[in-house]
């Protein structure tokens, strides 16, 4: 441990040395912008299954330290109270902490183009300086949106079945906004909440391929028509209105809301059947309790739109236990993440 602190001290000093810019776009990951990537990732042929998608920053893909590198016969260790990782191969080790872009490697320090980041308890590290550390090659196949190390892989696999031949759009309504700050309780205030979730799913839609329309992406103040006008502007396949859900102290759980018009219908997926897959996915992911699947006939954002469109309640505000999760970065990514599976599932079975 002694060697560890020791090693932290050094790798924070000559990192203060340097001052590296920063894109102002995506996600805040571990003090640094960067975006989740749809990208493949294979070492020696064979593409990985990976617990966490990577992540871009600055051009540079990171990716799950244990789980990408084991493969090669790398130990990884987490030192989560010096934020420190160590990776070790026979006689060669990379120590490396998180959001800082100087590693030290047999005895020498070294400087990354991009810094290792923790995404919900995910060592995420940048796999050209990892696997090239420990005498691997990494190779980029543009096409098929694959990064490799070692072999290049001959079978390409399916993206979820999309068609990566047709343009699928997706607009997204983060709820409120403005003068209008919906359910506001602990300090927080619904309309943030929704915006940050919503931001999340861009990011992770566009990962995938898919164009995403946002009715907002700041703090400002929308009529309720001019959401579903976008929507029906542009074409959209889907629209996805994120709110969060108010009621007594007791009450917890998620809910997703419809209207019942089957003439909002598009290719083989109703307005009904996007709502169930919404709801299965936030009840999966989130574990939350399951507040069902709502008709709402009245409400202009759901009546107005062309499309399968729902109103996806994440949770209530008004539970404290509830409350405390929404506040985490953690729960609100569980949270895109959950939407982002539901738009996928949903676009697959419209055009399939």
């Amino acid at each position: 441990m002694k060697k560890l602190a020791f090693l932290l001290a050094v790798l924070t000093l000559v990192s203060l040395m340097a001052v590296p810019g920063f894109a102002s776009s995506g996600q805040y990951y571990s003090g640094l912008w960067g975006m989740t990537s749809n990208a493949f990732i294979a070492v020696d042929g064979r593409i990985l299954s990976l617990e966490r998608n990577p992540v871009t920053i600055e051009g540079r893909i990171l990716v799950p330290a244990r789980t990408t590198f084991q493969v090669m016969g790398v130990r990884t260790e987490w030192y989560p109270s010096y934020q420190v990782i160590e990776m070790t191969k026979g006689n060669k080790t990379i120590t490396m902490s998180i959001g800082n872009r100087v590693a030290y490697s047999d005895g020498s320090i070294k400087y990354m183009e991009a810094p290792p980041i923790l995404v919900d308890g995910t060592v995420m590290v940048p796999i050209r300086f990892v696997a090239e550390s420990f005498g691997e090659n990494v190779g980029w196949d543009a096409k098929n949106v694959i990064a490799y190390i070692g072999k290049q892989p001959t079978e390409i696999p399916s993206r979820g079945g999309l068609n990566t031949d047709r343009t699928y759009k997706v607009v997204i309504d983060a709820g409120h906004g403005g003068t209008q700050s919906g359910a506001a309780y602990g300090g927080v205030k619904e309309k943030d909440l929704n915006l940050d979730i919503a931001k999340r799913l861009n990011a992770l839609l566009q990962a995938e391929g898919i164009k995403t329309y946002m009715t907002r992406d700041n703090d400002t103040t929308l009529d309720l028509y001019s959401r579903s006008a976008l929507a029906n502007k542009v074409g959209a396949d889907l629209l996805v209105s994120v709110h969060n859900n108010a009621g007594n102290s007791k009450t917890s759980g998620s809910m997703t809301l419809y209207h019942p018009d089957r003439s909002k219908t598009k290719g083989n997926l109703s307005t009904y059947e996007f709502a169930q897959i919404v709801q299965k996915n936030l009840n999966k992911t989130l574990k939350s309790k399951d507040m069902g699947v709502i008709q709402r006939p009245n409400l202009a954002v759901l009546r107005t739109a062309n499309m399968p469109a729902v109103i996806a309640e994440i949770g209530y505000m008004t539970n404290s236990t509830e409350l405390a999760k929404l506040k985490t970065d953690s729960y609100k990514q569980q949270a895109a993440e959950a939407l982002k599976d539901a738009v996928i599932e949903s676009l697959e079975k419209m055009y399939k």
